[in-house]
């Protein structure tokens, strides 16, 4: 399934050289050149450039030529429940209905939708996911799409899988524990050292929500009563005074090859233990919004030297999985940060969270020649950044150029 777009245009990957100039280029989101160009060859780009080429380039006009985006966290395997699931009924009562009607959706169903979503991160420039699956549906749609990142194959409960782990240039094929109060602490240290092992990400939700927290705390409450009445002896669990981020750090989980994502419920020694750790980190504050009425503390973990990257979590929670609409949701809601910070969010963080910055985050020397030229009119230094992130207008789309592999 190589998706297709009528504003996606394949750089082949043959020795050819060719020039891209544009009214401006995002380099990154701290270096704007105006008037500039990229120069590609063997499918990366080689160099780049201030002022008018002499030779023959392809012009895309006034606008900006950037870096592709990055999802680096997402379910596809939910888009078939996008608008389905209320909001207002509180978190468990929609984890409820998730799998319920998850679980009655045919898997052709549950193909179709995710298929139909990686079409639409194409067309809004997000070319790198770190996409989460439960089913393990969506890691084949993945692979054949032609879109790049980490495929976690997400396990909860304690059964210890045998999986096939996988690192290469494209997709690579890695694990992920769901939650520290849903995976046995064997589990979730077996998964970490099978992905250790061929020195691949691992990812794990955590500090989401207050029942976890919670448990995690006191070894009580509303989902200790829950495991308690499946059958699940916690006993052993090294739990109780503790917070999550603290529990999973005693884990031996928090390391520069682990991607955590939520962390809505942190406090500063969470944070210290994160950045002291270089641990990766990705948050999803529209859905924390809509399930949780919470937003993570960004500036904050920013102060404390995290570079936080941007995922969309599932349809199931989120209107979209578009990262402009992301970044612009950020602005929104966090008046501290600067357009830099947010548009860096979303490409080179998002590319240093999945393991991924050799290949793009930026417009840079030995990075893949994939980029989005975005048609926008009226520039200048002072506005640029902010455009970016702005709502998305219909119609004000990107173009994409991508290698085609």
């Amino acid at each position: 399934m190589i998706l297709n777009s009528k504003k996606l245009i394949r750089i082949k990957g043959s020795r050819k050289r060719e020039l891209h100039r544009a009214g401006w280029i995002m380099k990154d989101a701290h270096t704007l050149i105006e008037n500039g160009y990229l120069e590609i060859e063997n499918g990366l780009i080689r160099s780049v450039h201030k002022g008018r080429p002499e030779e023959k380039s392809v012009d895309h006009g006034p606008g900006v030529l950037m870096p592709p985006l990055v999802n680096a966290h997402l379910h596809l395997e939910l888009s078939a429940l996008k608008n389905s699931l209320p909001f207002d009924k509180g978190f468990k009562h929609w984890v409820k209905l998730l799998l319920e009607k998850r679980d009655a959706m045919g898997k052709e169903e549950l193909i179709k939708a995710a298929q139909n979503s990686l079409q639409d991160l194409l067309e809004s420039g997000t070319l790198y996911l770190g996409d989460v699956s439960t089913l393990g549906i969506s890691r084949q749609l993945m692979e054949d799409s032609g879109l790049n990142g980490v495929f976690f194959r997400e396990f909860l409960g304690s059964d210890i899988p045998g999986v096939l782990t996988l690192k290469n240039d494209s997709v690579s094929f890695s694990v992920a524990g769901h939650a520290p109060h849903t995976s046995s602490p064997q589990l979730l240290m077996a998964l970490k050292k099978s992905a250790a092992s061929k020195t691949l990400l691992f990812s794990i939700h955590v500090a989401e929500s207050d029942d976890e927290s919670e448990f995690i705390r006191d070894k009580k409450g509303e989902w200790a009563n829950f495991l308690t009445a499946r059958g699940i002896d916690f006993s052993s669990w090294d739990i109780g005074s503790k917070t999550p981020v603290s529990y999973i750090n005693d884990l031996g989980l928090l390391d520069s090859s682990t991607l955590a994502v939520h962390l809505l419920n942190v406090n500063e020694k969470d944070m210290d233990l994160l950045a002291l750790s270089n641990t990766k980190v990705c948050l999803c504050p529209r859905s924390n919004w809509n399930l949780h009425k919470k937003l993570p503390d960004i500036e904050k973990m920013i102060q404390k030297g995290i570079q936080p990257a941007l995922g969309t979590d599932s349809l199931a929670s989120c209107a979209s999985l578009n990262i402009f609409d992301e970044m612009a949701f950020v602005q929104k809601s966090y008046q501290g940060l600067d357009p830099e910070t947010i548009i860096a969010m979303g490409t080179i963080n998002g590319a240093r969270a999945l393991g991924l910055e050799h290949m793009t985050g930026t417009l840079s020397k030995g990075k893949k020649a994939q980029f989005l030229y975005r048609p926008l009119g009226g520039l200048n230094k002072k506005n640029i950044l902010q455009r970016h992130i702005e709502k998305r207008k219909k119609g004000k789309g990107s173009i994409i150029f991508g290698l085609d592999s």
